[in-house]
């Protein structure tokens, strides 16, 4: 529904006078004289005084006629009546229709909304999805299960949220991979941090992913049942929408640079480090199942300020077999028969930072 109205307001007599004054030749080239003094001059002056007048009132459009369209939206007259869609909606957690009903009851109890408030309203509660259509939709209604998690009683360990949602069609379904929110823990063991560079001006630092304790999973394992939930109804009868978590890629990482001269190499290291955790984050820029580029990661560390000379650079991934996605092997084709190379590094889904291992030369040490 649009309601992008052109402005009608904005055309004055003299210029509808101009107009249809250049149109007389295309009906009739006997009509010569355009003076005031014309009879038929006359005439066309009154008409296009009734006609700007004509189109104030057009643009000019009651605030009740807003009012009126806001409440067509949601089918209530008021916004205290019910209907089997408005007590629907409650079951189902329609949070577009809730929050656009209640502007109606702003709008009843005397609250000064103007054109542009109702229309905003009216527009946020068109725009958005209710069935999951496309992938789009399934995100967006994937991030509102937030919303009814919010609803709950609070209980502690606080319940997981959604971080990001990606919808991927694979095969004849569509597949909505969730990230939640927990956050890893890193440590920085002692023995490999250490406080001050050595004889040669060297000094490591070394990040490290601590593995998941059972009370994340089961905080996913919830999280996920509780998307599935709220998307079962919103799917149409045929399609299938699947909810699953995300895959995340554990990555190493292996810095060594050399500082500029005068460049403390604690100080390089701690920018260093930021940096690259900050680009491992799975945000909403990053793209799903796209890897981490050599590219980017040389341009960001050269970009650090004190680092003179990128001297080493690793980039692994966690080595996954899946043979599905690394050969198509016929029926008559032994494992055995494949050539012994190292197994491939295989990206799939989010980064998930393992461990980052930095190392900063001194100048002149």
């Amino acid at each position: 529904m649009a309601f992008e109205l052109p402005n009608l307001d904005t055309v004055s007599a003299q210029q509808l006078l101009a107009e249809l004054m250049r149109r007389i030749p295309m009906f009739t080239p006997l009509w010569t004289d355009f003076n005031e003094s014309d009879p038929g001059i006359t005439v066309l002056e009154m008409l296009c005084w009734v006609g700007e007048s004509l189109l104030y009132q057009t643009n000019a459009i009651p605030l009740e006629t807003w009012q009126n369209m806001l409440r067509l939206c949601l089918g209530l007259a008021n916004s205290t009546d019910t209907t089997d869609y408005s007590v629907a909606a409650v079951k189902q957690n329609d949070f577009a229709f809730l929050a656009l009903q209640a502007v109606l009851a702003r709008m009843e109890q005397g609250a000064p909304l103007d054109r542009e408030a109702l229309q905003a309203a009216v527009l946020t509660f068109r725009r958005a999805p209710y069935l999951a259509l496309t992938g789009p939709d399934v995100e967006q209604l994937a991030m509102e299960t937030n919303q009814v998690i919010a609803q709950q009683p609070p209980v502690k360990p606080p319940p997981a949220l959604v971080r990001r949602a990606d919808a991927l069609v694979d095969d004849q379904q569509t597949v909505v991979h969730i990230l939640d929110d927990a956050t890893p823990v890193y440590q920085r063991p002692s023995c490999a941090n250490p406080k001050a560079p050595d004889a040669q001006g060297g000094l490591r630092n070394l990040l490290m992913l601590q593995p998941a304790g059972a009370s994340a999973t089961a905080a996913l394992t919830k999280l996920l049942a509780t998307v599935t939930t709220y998307l079962a109804p919103r799917v149409l009868l045929g399609n299938r929408v699947s909810v699953v978590g995300a895959t995340l890629t554990p990555i190493t990482m292996t810095v060594r640079v050399v500082c500029q001269p005068h460049a403390r190499a604690s100080v390089v290291l701690a920018a260093l480090s930021s940096a690259l955790f900050d680009f491992f984050q799975p945000g909403a820029d990053w793209v799903y199942d796209q890897p981490p580029s050599v590219a980017n990661l040389r341009h960001l560390i050269a970009a650090i300020p004190g680092v003179q000379t990128l001297a080493r650079m690793d980039l692994s991934y966690a080595p996954t077999a899946i043979l599905s996605k690394t050969a198509q092997l016929g029926a008559t084709t032994l494992i055995a028969d494949l050539p012994q190379t190292p197994p491939a590094m295989i990206y799939a889904g989010l980064p998930l930072l393992r461990c980052l291992d930095l190392f900063a030369q001194e100048v002149g040490s």
